[in-house]
Formats: structure tokens, sequence, C-alpha cells
């Protein structure tokens, strides 16, 4: 008698068990978090002429193939697939921030970023990144902690120079325009054959109604980049802002052509 009490007991408890996880899971499901996503493969792309990735790094290496062909949910597949295989690889929760942070999801990509920076603190790319997401949701604080830091943790010139740049323009969205001439300054300096450089720092020239150092930023934009319209268009505004209608007339002519 006691045997069988003891069994229905035990059945009852096991039971008790499968429901509590049974309803743990529809609610997860119901949130959009399944526990299971980690053990189903997320990557269901293709690219032509392209072998399937077998590594982590391999789809970190695709997502960011997707990413240039703005093929989004592919990428997104991909990243998502590197995190799968590898839990602990801080490029593929960046892979994966820079995706979200792209289609707009904004604090998803954030939360992706905390967790590659927790897995690499060192890393100035991530830092770098993590900042634009923080702009885009308008934490101006937040995104200049981490461009200090990825200015001096970025290795490369031309990186560190778009570093720069970036804080140069958060700063100008402040209403801190010599901050921001200054880094646009340091950014030019690291890498002076990048047009967009000195046209960034011509718009806060111009903001400053510092209109012969504006143009003489846009010119020379024009001068590295002349197939680039935009420049010979924010050129003419400055033009015409110094009474040279005839000289604002010729750059939107040429902006056309």
């Amino acid at each position: 008698m006691l045997r069988g009490v003891t069994r229905s007991r035990a059945m009852t408890s096991q039971f008790a068990r499968s429901s509590v996880f049974a309803l743990f899971l529809v609610s997860l499901a119901m949130l959009g978090c399944s526990p299971l996503g980690r053990f189903t493969k997320q990557y269901k792309c293709e690219l032509p002429g392209k072998s399937e990735p077998k590594t982590a790094y391999e789809f970190v290496e695709r997502g960011m193939e997707h990413v240039r062909a703005e093929q989004f949910d592919c990428a997104l597949g991909a990243c998502s697939e590197a995190i799968r295989l590898d839990s602990r690889l801080a490029t593929a929760y960046a892979c994966r921030g820079g995706v979200l942070g792209n289609t707009g999801e904004l604090l998803k990509a954030l939360k992706d970023f905390d967790q590659a920076l927790n897995l690499q603190p060192d890393n100035g790319d991530f830092y770098y990144s993590r900042a634009q997401v923080h702009d885009k949701l308008g934490n101006t604080d937040l995104a200049l902690t981490d461009l200090a830091k990825a200015v001096a943790l970025i290795k490369s010139e031309f990186g560190r120079s778009v570093a720069f740049a970036l804080r140069g323009r958060v700063y100008q969205k402040s209403g801190k325009l010599d901050e921001s001439i200054k880094d646009y300054t340091e950014a030019i300096r690291l890498a002076p054959s990048f047009a967009y450089h000195y046209a960034n720092r011509a718009e806060v020239y111009f903001d400053k109604k510092e209109f012969d150092k504006a143009i003489a930023d846009y010119s020379e934009a024009i001068r590295l980049d002349p197939k680039n319209q935009y420049f010979r268009r924010d050129r003419a505004k400055v033009f015409r802002a110094v009474g040279r209608e005839d000289l604002a007339v010729r750059d939107e002519a040429n902006d056309t052509n």
C-alpha cells in the first residue's frame, strides 16, 4: 500500500514539475523569448557562390556580407547563429548589435553592445558603435563617455578619425561648437584625405558664421571628392550667405551636372 502511495505521489510531483515547465515555456513564448532559440539554427539564407558558414567567426563574416548588401534580415540571422554557436564571442554580439542599430531596434542593439563590451572591455570599435546607438537615443552624455573610450582605444588612425568626427557631431548638436571644431580638426589631422571631415567642419564654421573658413573647408572637400554633389550644394549655401549669388548659382549648376 505504501509503495502505491509513494509511486502515486512521485507521479503527481513529476506531473506538477512538467506542468510548471510547460507553463514557463508558454509564458516565454508569449513574451517572444523562447529558451529553445539558442538550440535552433538561426540562419536560413544563402549567398550565390558561397558555401555554408560553419564556425561562429564565419557566420559573423557572413553577417557583415549581408549588411553590405543591405540584407538585414539575413544579417540578423547570421549574427544570431554566431552567438548560438559561441556565446562568448564578443564580435558576434557586436555584429548583431550593428544590424539591430541599422534596423531601428536601438534598445536591443544597446543590450548586444553591452554584452560585447562585457566580454571585450578594451575594444574601442565596440565603444564607438555603442556611442552611435546612444546618440540615436538622445543619450548625449553616455555617447560622449563611450567616444572618449573609443578615441583612446581604437588603434588605426582612420578609425580614430571617425570616432573624433562622431564626437564632433555630438558636440555640434549640443551647441558646443568650439569643441566640435576641435574634434573635426583632429579628425582631419588623422585622415587628411577624407573629404567628409572637411565638409563636416565647414558645417560647424557655417553655424558659427565664420563663412570664409566654411568656404575653405567645402572647397577642400570638393577638391578631394569632386563628384560629390552635396559639397557644392552646401558651399552654395555659404556663398549665398555672404552675398555671392553668382558663385552660389555656379555651384548649383555644377551640382546638377
